[in-house]
């Protein structure tokens, strides 16, 4: 029996890029917790004095944030 031939398109063929997979990255969120606890320590590093209550909340907020890479985690 005699094989048979098909004849071959030798021209370039366009492929479609291959999808490139997200890397799953685990980005350090900062959560209302990471920021109380911080605070905390800021209030006990000051001597426990009242009155300054924000002031913690917001320093330890930016302490946090300035990590590489920290983003806070937000609900919608």
């Amino acid at each position: 029996m005699p094989r048979s031939t098909k004849k071959t398109d030798s021209s370039a063929i366009a492929l479609k890029p291959k999808r490139s997979r997200r890397v799953a990255t685990t980005q350090p969120r900062v959560t209302d917790s990471d920021i109380a606890r911080l605070a905390y320590e800021l209030y006990e590093a000051r001597g426990r004095t009242n009155g300054s209550h924000l002031d913690d909340w917001f320093e330890a907020e930016r302490q946090l944030l300035k990590r590489p890479g920290a983003s806070v985690l937000q609900f919608s």
